[in-house]
């Protein structure tokens, strides 16, 4: 009975831990949140590192994470963002070019960075709008 109980209290902790660290953006559990709540859920419970991410795993067994992700307002759904970069260099142009045909990034616009104006960070992985939402610069 105990260690039921003990399970359905890392349960609780993972999906409030799941709810503060990614406030404003459910869609990316990205590696830097995924092992900061295995820490937390290690500590408060005083599991080994191994326990607390077997329990995690579990956790997402249920609810799979999701990596860079948003809502597109464009295509209506969630999509896989990619980063944006602005003023690419003409000796790095190939690659970059490269990168973005295989859906890696967006070489932006360099005309539209002008003092004072703010340009997206990222964009929609499938129509390549810019998802100002995200993080602008």
């Amino acid at each position: 009975m105990a260690r039921e109980q003990d399970n359905n209290d890392i349960e609780r902790m993972l999906r409030e831990l799941h709810s503060s660290y990614l406030k404003g953006n459910e869609y990316d559990e990205g590696d830097p949140i995924f092992y900061r709540i295995n820490y937390r859920l290690a500590d408060a419970f005083a599991l080994t590192k191994e326990e607390a991410e077997r329990h995690h795993a579990e956790y997402h067994r249920k609810n799979p994470r999701r990596v860079s992700e948003g809502f597109c307002d464009a295509c209506n759904r969630i999509v896989g963002i990619i980063p944006i970069i602005y003023g690419v260099q003409e000796g790095d142009m190939e690659r970059m070019k490269a990168a973005e045909e295989q859906g890696r990034l967006i070489i932006g616009d360099l005309s539209q960075v002008r003092e004072g104006a703010k340009v997206a960070m990222f964009g929609c992985k499938s129509c390549k709008t810019p998802l100002a939402k995200y993080g602008s610069i």
